[in-house]
């Protein structure tokens, strides 16, 4: 396997981060701004991700599932192109411009992964990843909807190193923090004074914790926790040309909690199962409070509200595997995700989700006893021209009511690289 050195680990590891430095801010394909991206769960719509198994990615479900992982350094990454379509129509026009337009931005978002053994029962593991993220622009900037939304940005860059340990026979445990940064590059709306613009970000502090049992070879089961991040974004907000001023806001991001399950039905078969819960309803009205004069108000006035009012989140998936020889191994899933959007008051023109049907397809290819290669390609289907009710988010401007539709759908194509330096222990049959 050759000797390790630190050029090839800095150039593995370190050109997921590139990706994903690039990449969030064009995307959004769970919930509401949620990111789930591994090459390798999401050719089953992501059941069986937190149970674990010969993917490191699995650690961002659950960071226990490091427990599975092989001797010496482990290194995966996954790369996700993310296309997205978004037609908006309105209904009912408040005013001149175009009545329809599309708001949907393709998007590359990449995530890397790091283990390494310390003894037979203690695993230390670091995930990089950008669990939220939304990038949205409206090709006709004059549309008719401009003083609700123009460019949205959301980026969010997240590391959580954890420490797993086996302390029963097939149980294992693991915690760890997480460091969380969170962003706003861009946000426009058009007001009666010009082009608006709100620019913040915020560092924040979580924690992820989670436990497997893997009762035989043929059994895991996972449970994963992601704790939420409360974030004090600070920023400013401008007009053209105009006045600009400093401002905060609260965000808390909220908690995940994820159950998968792998079990094999004979040595080349397997299925598996997800059932993942999404604390959105944390996001409710959040205020936009001016830190300084703006426009005439004083400091301390709100400027702005993100008024989001959304419900829980959930996602269930079935999937299955089928070594179809001993380096290939295809795949394939569905998942049902119930959005946290329950109704056209709280349906973003940014974001306008609905539930959604995943359909998955993947296989991996094992180019050697240390790499392996991951593939996967998802459709989602949205409900079709969901309705939406909003009005612009300024406090300081009166607007009217936006009335439309939104027609939305999602293709998402995925590659992952896995390399082991270390000589790896047989996996359990349940595991391979």
């Amino acid at each position: 396997m050759g000797k390790l050195t630190n050029a090839r680990l800095c150039t593995q590891f370190g050109a997921a981060g590139l990706a994903l430095l690039l990449g969030p801010s064009g995307a959004a394909w769970a919930g509401g701004f949620g990111i789930e991206a591994s090459a390798y769960y999401q050719g089953m719509s992501y059941a069986g991700a937190a149970a674990g198994g010969p993917s490191l990615t699995s650690i961002a479900w659950n960071p226990a599932t490091a427990s599975f992982a092989g001797a010496g350094i482990n290194i995966e990454s996954s790369y996700t192109l993310v296309l997205l379509d978004i037609d908006l129509k309105v209904t009912d026009p408040p005013g001149p411009g175009p009545t329809e337009t599309q708001m949907g931005r393709n998007g590359l978002v990449g995530v890397s992964f790091a283990t390494y053994r310390i003894d037979s029962k203690t695993v230390l593991a670091l995930g990089l990843t950008a669990p939220f993220g939304l990038g949205t622009k409206a090709d006709k900037q004059d549309w008719v909807g401009n003083y609700v939304g123009g460019t949205t940005s959301v980026l969010n860059l997240n590391a959580a190193p954890s420490l797993t340990y086996e302390f029963a026979p097939g149980w294992n445990i693991s915690v760890g923090p997480q460091i969380d940064y969170f962003s706003l590059p861009r946000q426009t709306a058009m007001t009666p004074l010009g082009n608006g613009t709100l620019r913040a970000d915020d560092f924040g502090i979580g924690a992820v914790a989670g436990v497997t049992f893997a009762p035989s070879d043929a059994t895991s089961i996972g449970l994963g926790f992601r704790s939420a991040i409360d974030h004090q974004l600070k920023g400013h907000i401008s007009v053209d040309n105009v006045d600009e001023a400093p401002i905060e806001a609260p965000l808390i991001l909220p908690e995940m909690l994820s159950l998968g399950l792998r079990q094999a039905l004979t040595p080349r078969t397997r299925i598996l199962a997800e059932a993942e819960w999404v604390n959105w309803s944390r996001l409710n009205v959040i205020p936009i409070e001016l830190k300084g004069p703006f426009l005439g108000a004083p400091a301390g006035t709100v400027a702005a509200n993100l008024d989001f009012r959304w419900r829980d989140g959930y996602l269930f998936a079935l999937g299955g595997e089928y070594d179809y020889s001993p380096d290939i191994t295809l795949r394939t899933g569905i998942g049902y995700e119930i959005s946290p959007v329950d109704g056209a008051k709280t349906r973003l023109v940014q974001d306008p989700d609905s539930d959604r049907l995943w359909a998955s397809i993947g296989a991996s290819y094992k180019e050697s006893a240390s790499t392996r290669w991951d593939f996967s390609y998802s459709h989602l289907f949205f409900e079709g021209d969901k309705p939406f009710d909003r009005t612009g988010s300024s406090a300081m401007f009166a607007t009217p009511r936006l009335l439309g539709t939104a027609d939305v759908s999602q293709d998402i194509l995925s590659i992952g690289y896995k390399t082991t330096w270390g000589d790896a222990p047989a996996p359990a049959s349940a595991l391979k």
